[in-house]
């Protein structure tokens, strides 16, 4: 099963990243994924494929929360089409090639908290179609996606950005 998340950047660029074991996304050097901006804890979430064929997620704490669909959570369970944001980073999960069309602006939108959702963690988020409130990108974000890896390999080196 190929699991892979799909880094949006507001301009409409799209770039696939395999998730093939657990990795940690964090600011970090030593993250498997590194999103080096202040809202992004050094250790900022876990991903693991799970045996169903989504992702698991689980916060590690972070300072300024994990989203799935908008919602705050601290372990949840992602499907294909589901929007992970971590920081300015927003990715979408695509499993084997669904969903093969991404529309960035309707996932920025679906992806961003709002006031409300931002708040409080929830345990295990339902799949939510609704349009988030929270803002997009600013123009110093739309910088880190230009550089942003993720390291599928097994070497010790840590991507950078």
């Amino acid at each position: 099963m190929a699991v892979e998340l799909v880094l949006l950047n507001p301009d409409g660029d799209q770039r696939a990243f395999p998730v093939s074991r657990a990795r940690i996304i964090g600011r970090e050097e030593d993250c498997d994924m590194r999103i080096p901006v202040a809202e992004v804890s050094r250790e900022h979430c876990r991903v693991e494929p799970s045996s169903n064929g989504g992702l698991e997620v689980e916060d590690l704490g972070s300072s300024n929360g994990t989203y799935i669909n908008g919602m705050r959570i601290e372990e949840a369970e992602m499907a294909a089409g589901d929007i992970l944001k971590i920081g300015p980073a927003i990715m979408v999960l695509r499993v084997d090639g669904q969903p093969a069309a991404i529309d960035a602006d309707e996932a920025i939108l679906r992806g961003t908290p709002s006031e409300h959702e931002a708040q409080a963690p929830a345990s295990q988020p339902q799949a939510s179609k609704q349009v988030g409130q929270g803002s997009l990108l600013d123009e110093d974000d739309e910088d880190m996606f230009s550089d942003f890896d993720f390291d599928d390999d097994d070497d010790d080196e840590a991507p950078k950005l």
